[in-house]
């Protein structure tokens, strides 16, 4: 973990005037979906375990209806930390958004394109509804990826809307693709099995930073010694999820209300993806610049 100077003595500073962090900066934390997704697992697991308690803060988990509106939360003053796109963060933050990402745990794009049977390769896309949320949002940015993967002109598909929770769109034949979370994925096969995967996000863009957690500048200054304590508590937390399947796996199945045959699946499948870092996290300070290794 690599914490800047400045971070480092105000966080000092923090604990030295209160041994015991006050109810009244308790961190409120934005999730992008309701119930959580798998791969979002680390903040629920950190707050499930007692993590966050025993590094000395209570936390509020606030449920909203995806990333960009969470993050739009976080730079209101709605909540403390974002659980966000990177893409929006550091789009926001190269246009002069007042925000800085605190914690990078997820390094790879945990989703992928599920698709009817009219679809077999990615070049078949060319015609076909494409199930997205918002413009920008999370399935927008990651189908117009695969579209670029497969040489697709976006303007040659449908970009349908849909809801938050992509299955039943897909199921009822409502879209021919979605942008599915693994254990989404696996919930869409049971209903329709021929629904089937024809691309990996993390195969498409293997460099690419998924979901980080974001603050404002004012909060890293006002509460540098309870963000230094949640980024301990999901860093623990991350490593527990590669440790002890005994103990986090029965916790994801009541967070995220899945089956648990579903819920084993997809974690099997993201610990041998490697979908999770688990030995890095990244404070800064309001006055620096972030690392970016």
């Amino acid at each position: 973990m690599m914490l800047t100077k400045t971070l480092q003595a105000a966080c000092c500073a923090a604990f030295m005037l209160a041994p015991g962090l006050a109810a009244a900066e308790d961190l409120q934390i934005g999730l992008p979906t309701s119930p959580p997704n798998i791969v979002h697992m680390p903040v629920v697991l950190a707050d499930s375990l007692g993590l966050y308690k025993k590094y000395g803060i209570t936390v509020k988990l606030v449920p909203l209806n995806g990333g960009v509106s969470v993050y739009r939360a976080m730079l209101a003053g709605n909540i403390d930390v974002g659980t966000s796109p990177a893409t929006a963060s550091i789009v926001a933050r190269s246009k002069g958004s007042p925000s800085k990402m605190i914690l990078a745990s997820l390094i790879k794009y945990e989703a992928s394109m599920v698709v009817r049977d009219n679809v077999q390769k990615p070049e078949d896309l060319k015609g076909k509804r494409v199930g997205i949320q918002e413009p920008g949002g999370f399935a927008d940015i990651l189908s117009r990826s695969v579209l670029r993967a497969s040489k697709v002109d976006p303007k040659d598909v449908n970009f349908v809307s849909i809801a938050t929770e992509d299955v039943p769109a897909l199921v009822a034949n409502q879209v021919d693709t979605a942008i599915l979370h693994v254990e989404q994925e696996a919930l869409a096969k049971e209903k329709v099995p021929t629904l089937h995967v024809i691309q990996r996000i993390w195969d498409v863009q293997p460099k690419t930073l998924y979901t980080v957690s974001t603050v404002t500048e004012k909060t890293i200054h006002d509460k540098p010694a309870q963000l230094l304590a949640f980024v301990k508590a999901n860093i623990e937390a991350t490593r527990m999820l590669y440790t002890d399947k005994a103990k986090v796996l029965p916790l994801i199945v009541k967070a995220t209300g899945y089956p648990q045959k579903i819920v084993e699946e997809g974690y099997d499948l993201l610990v041998k993806t490697c979908i999770w870092d688990a030995n890095w996290g990244s404070v800064a300070s309001a006055s620096t610049s972030l690392p970016t290794s």
